[in-house]
C-alpha cells in the first residue's frame, strides 16, 4: 500500500469514527422532554380519537414513553388506528415494525411503497392475523423531512447532529381493516386520513 492510498484509508476511517461517535452522543437539548406527541389532537376533522392501552413491555423495548396508540373513528363508522413514537436522542424508537409484527403472531403478506400525499411516501404492508386482513402504512420523520426509508431518516438525524441542529426522529404508523377484500377502499381511507393529519404533524411531531 503506497502512502497516498494509506492516507486516503486513514481519512475515511477517521470520518466514519467521527460520524459514529456523533450519532450516539446525547442531543444538546432534549426537545423530546418538551415535545409530548400525546398532545396530538383527539379530534381531526370528522374523526374522533380514543386512546388505546400500551403495555409496559412496549415502553421498555422502545426506551421511551413519548408515544401513543389511538383509534380514530369517523361518522361513517370507519376506523383508522394511529401509532406515533418520537424521541430527540434515541434512534432506536424508529426501527421498522415488521419484526415486531411477526413476533406478535402477525403475518406480513406483502410490502410495497405508496404515495399518501404529495409530500408523504410510505411503506404499505398487507398483514394477516387469524382470519382478518389489515392494511398498514408507516413512514419516518426527521424534523420537516419525511421518508419511507429508515436509513435515510437515520442519516438525516446523524447529519443534524454533526451540524449542531435538532435531531429528533419519529415513526408514524396507520392501519385499517380491509373490508370485503377491497384493498383500494382501504388505501383511499388511509390517504384521506393522512391528508388531514399532515398539517398537524408539523406542530405536534416536530
Amino acid at each position: 500500500m503506497n502512502n497516498k492510498t494509506f492516507f486516503i484509508v486513514c481519512v475515511i476511517l477517521a470520518v466514519v469514527a467521527v460520524v459514529g461517535i456523533i450519532a450516539y452522543l446525547p442531543a444538546r437539548m432534549d426537545i423530546g422532554l418538551k415535545v409530548k406527541v400525546s398532545d396530538f389532537p383527539l379530534t381531526v376533522g370528522e374523526w374522533r380519537g380514543k386512546e388505546l392501552p400500551i403495555e409496559d413491555d412496549v415502553y421498555r423495548i422502545l426506551e421511551t414513553r413519548n408515544l401513543f396508540i389511538r383509534e380514530y373513528k369517523n361518522k361513517a363508522g370507519d376506523l383508522v388506528y394511529m401509532y406515533v413514537v418520537y424521541s430527540e436522542d434515541n434512534r432506536k424508537v424508529s426501527h421498522p415494525p415488521e419484526v415486531c409484527l411477526m413476533g406478535g403472531g402477525v403475518t406480513v403478506v406483502g410490502k410495497t411503497p405508496v404515495q399518501l400525499t404529495p409530500v408523504i411516501r410510505a411503506n404499505k404492508l398487507l398483514v394477516e392475523k387469524a382470519d382478518a386482513r389489515d392494511l398498514m402504512v408507516y413512514w419516518y420523520k426527521a424534523g420537516k423531512f419525511y421518508t419511507d426509508s429508515y436509513m435515510k431518516q437515520q442519516l438525516k438525524v446523524v447529519l443534524g447532529r454533526i451540524f449542531g441542529k435538532r435531531s429528533a426522529g419519529a415513526m408514524i404508523r396507520l392501519s385499517t381493516d380491509i373490508k370485503n377484500a377491497d384493498e383500494q377502499s382501504a388505501i383511499k381511507l388511509i390517504q384521506s386520513f393522512t391528508s388531514q393529519i399532515e398539517p398537524l404533524l408539523e406542530k405536534y411531531v416536530p
